[in-house]
């Protein structure tokens, strides 16, 4: 008999868990979001290499239905870009800017090999691409860029950007860096609110 009495007790437990999860769910309560490589926003905070990076934009680039994220990251002066890429397999690459002016070999607008800082890198893809900021308060819609793709030796990438903003729009804005495991950064949540704006 207490073997029925216990039964019957944990079953009005697990119906009554039931109906408050039920009744949380119809209230909209938002449950909370563990951060992946794909839904960081604002303000949350990207720990790689010993130090902490505030995520302070997102830019989602789109080629003919072809999407990858690319999200902006500071820590005091210095930034970063965290660039995602889901295609065959998740390629995830920690980039920084470098000045244009470092590269040999631009004889065209993206040719075969470059050469920078001692690598030598081969074109891997180009494309047009265009490009929605998700933090900014204006200009959330950029113009849009031509890309090259390259990748060197060891892991190393180099990524050429042309935007596309007027008759002139100057040089190319270059990064390079290496693809990551995407497990090793860490990602935690942050208030939705920038630290540098």
């Amino acid at each position: 008999m207490a073997v029925w009495l216990l039964l019957l007790l944990l079953l009005l437990a697990a119906v009554a868990l039931l109906l408050l999860r039920r009744a949380r769910l119809r209230r909209g309560v938002p449950q909370p979001l563990g951060r992946t490589l794909f839904n960081l926003t604002t303000g949350d905070i990207v720990q790689h290499e010993g130090r902490d990076w505030v995520v302070e934009d997102r830019l989602l680039y789109d080629d003919d239905g072809f999407q990858w994220l690319e999200y902006l990251l500071r820590d005091g002066s210095e930034g970063r870009w965290l660039s995602v890429c889901e295609d065959d397999w998740l390629e995830v690459s920690w980039l920084e800017d470098v000045p244009a002016a470092e590269l040999e070999g631009l004889t065209a607008d993206f040719p075969e090999h470059l050469r920078c800082r001692g690598q030598l890198y081969h074109l891997r893809e180009t494309g047009r691409a265009s490009v929605t900021a998700a933090a900014r308060v204006m200009n959330q819609r950029l113009t849009g860029c031509r890309y090259g793709d390259y990748e060197g030796a060891d892991g190393r990438v180099l990524s050429l950007e042309r935007w596309e903003e007027g008759a002139d729009p100057g040089p190319p804005e270059l990064s390079l860096g290496l693809r990551i495991d995407p497990a090793a950064p860490l990602l935690l949540p942050g208030d939705g609110r920038s630290v540098y704006r």
